[in-house]
């Protein structure tokens, strides 16, 4: 009866140090993450978030940029629509001369009032992105 106490006494005994190896492993990984990992963990989060601003910087300037397109879009179609009568007007004018009048005198035709097109207003990407020396 000794015997297979001492047996089982000494069997809890290898447990309890492998328990209490298992405990020292936990404590040591632990440890690790919270002195290490943990930190280099939130200095990438504050990365992270320095990145975040710089999309949502750039998501607004596309917005920006897609506005200006398209504004100077609906000019160029305008601009287009203007131009195309010219040639119109121009047409009606060959169509009425005689070629042999057009020859004999020097006459210029009139030409249809062309209205002012104003030059939009182009951002400029510096202003957005200032140059930053290399270094």
């Amino acid at each position: 009866q000794i015997v297979c106490l001492e047996k089982s006494l000494e069997e809890m005994l290898t447990r309890v140090d492998e328990f209490v190896g298992m405990l020292d492993m936990i404590r040591n990984d632990t440890s690790q993450i919270v002195n290490i990992s943990l930190p280099q963990i939130h200095q990438k989060s504050e990365d992270m978030r320095q990145i975040y601003r710089k999309i949502d910087k750039l998501e607004s300037f596309v917005k920006m940029v897609a506005a200006n397109v398209s504004a100077m879009e609906d000019q160029v179609t305008e601009a287009e629509g203007e131009a195309r009568t010219l040639p119109g007007a121009f047409k009606k004018i060959f169509r009425t001369m005689n070629v042999s009048g057009f020859l004999n005198k020097p006459s210029s035709p009139k030409r249809a009032a062309q209205q002012h097109q104003e030059i939009p207003c182009v951002f400029r990407t510096d202003d957005f992105f200032p140059v930053q020396p290399e270094p």
